[in-house]
């Protein structure tokens, strides 16, 4: 128990040291925020029907009536779920189907199902630690919380490098990497507050001298990013076998639960993680959601292509009414105007004017600051004259 102890304050301290408690706020909810339909271009909430660009239902899989037809059916047959780990009696033939469905959408010898998506960074760090593939861990300052929460918990040495910064990653490397240690780079595939894609190849490029790894919390870009949907890697056409990421089912494919793919020996190494020995796994209906929407974005491409076009119809036209956005086609973007006043205006006028998911985000997620920022998310759900709509909206509010 004292070793345990020890290992704990290790891990505080590890946090500490990276300066990375200052997201010790917790975010709240707000009164009188009910979304009672399932997230969509329009969607219900507080009881009135708004033209919605909030959360991250990417292809709005979460009320498709294929998927929740699997859902229902799943739970008719298996129940909630396994009522304990698959360590022990908790396995079911849905589990195992989800694990080949994402081999298969991946291009991967297998994968892991997790409980959720944020536990997937523990569980990577502590595989990846296992097979001795690190020494010392690398983290972009601009992480997820998820990544934050469990970097230190791998019980390695923690450095942080500056947000989506190489150069200031290759000065850490060269100066706190010992003699024959081997770094793991840990990073957000997709920072999702500003839709910025992490600058990954240079990542690769740094880490190669030094026979390093990449890890990424890749959430909001796998079923998104990539000619077949596989992610940030796919983006950049990166192949190698030290590139490692997570995955979730709640953004693209409308479900629910954590994904990780990867080669026999790591997920053989997932397998004997913790999470994976101590997690219940998540219910049989989002199981079989998942598969479902999997199976819908590798039947349908033309999802994805219809969603990257309404993210570059969306930052185009922020762009030419002069709110700033990143240059590229990823579904999300945020902006801050000159004063916190200024968007609490915009904020209220685009309510008012029943458009709603336009948020203004202060310190409750990362990268906002205390000004907070104003962030759309656009589906491939919603029409071009829904976006128009928005950003006519928005330049008369402006």
């Amino acid at each position: 128990m004292s070793d345990r102890r020890g290992f704990i304050r290790q891990a505080a301290a590890g946090l500490m040291s990276l300066g990375l408690t200052a997201r010790k706020g917790l975010a709240q909810v707000r009164p009188g925020q009910l979304m009672e339909s399932a997230p969509g271009a329009e969607t219900f909430i507080d009881g009135k029907r708004y033209l919605y660009f909030g959360g991250t239902g990417y292809y709005g899989l979460q009320g498709h009536p294929a998927v929740l037809k699997a859902a229902c059916a799943a739970l008719q047959k298996y129940g909630m779920h396994t009522a304990t780990t698959r360590s022990g009696l908790g396995n079911s033939p849905l589990y195992e189907a989800v694990e080949k469905k994402a081999a298969e959408y991946f291009a991967t010898d297998g994968s892991c199902y997790l409980a959720s998506g944020y536990l997937g960074n523990a569980a990577g760090f502590q595989a990846l630690a296992a097979l001795g593939l690190y020494d010392v861990l690398f983290v972009d300052e601009g992480s997820h919380y998820s990544v934050v929460d469990y970097v230190c918990l791998s019980g390695k040495p923690v450095v942080s490098f500056a947000h989506g910064d190489p150069d200031d990653l290759r000065d850490k490397l060269r100066t706190r990497l010992k003699a024959g240690q081997k770094p793991l780079v840990a990073s957000d595939g997709v920072f999702p507050t500003f839709g910025r894609i992490a600058p990954v190849p240079d990542y690769v490029k740094a880490v190669r001298p030094f026979e390093g790894s990449i890890w990424l919390d890749d959430n909001h870009g796998v079923g998104v990013l990539g000619p077949n949907g596989r992610g940030t890697y796919e983006h950049y056409g990166l192949m190698s076998g030290r590139l490692f990421f997570c995955g979730t089912m709640s953004k693209a494919f409308g479900s629910h639960g954590g994904i990780i793919p990867g080669a026999k020996d790591f997920v053989a190494a997932l397998r004997r993680s913790h999470i994976m020995n101590g997690a219940t796994q998540p219910t049989s209906a989002a199981a079989a959601a998942s598969i479902e929407g999997m199976d819908m974005l590798l039947k349908r491409p033309e999802l994805r292509t219809r969603l990257l076009a309404n993210g570059r119809r969306l930052k185009d036209g922020l762009r030419r009414i002069g709110l700033p956005s990143e240059d590229n086609p990823f579904p999300v973007a945020a902006w801050k105007l000159k004063t916190v006043q200024e968007m609490n205006r915009v904020h209220r006028g685009l309510l008012e004017r029943g458009i709603r998911g336009i948020s203004i985000q202060r310190l409750t997620y990362v990268g906002t600051g205390a000004e907070g920022v104003l962030r759309a998310v656009v589906f491939s759900t919603h029409t071009d004259e829904q976006i128009d709509r928005l950003l006519s909206e928005l330049k008369a509010l402006v």
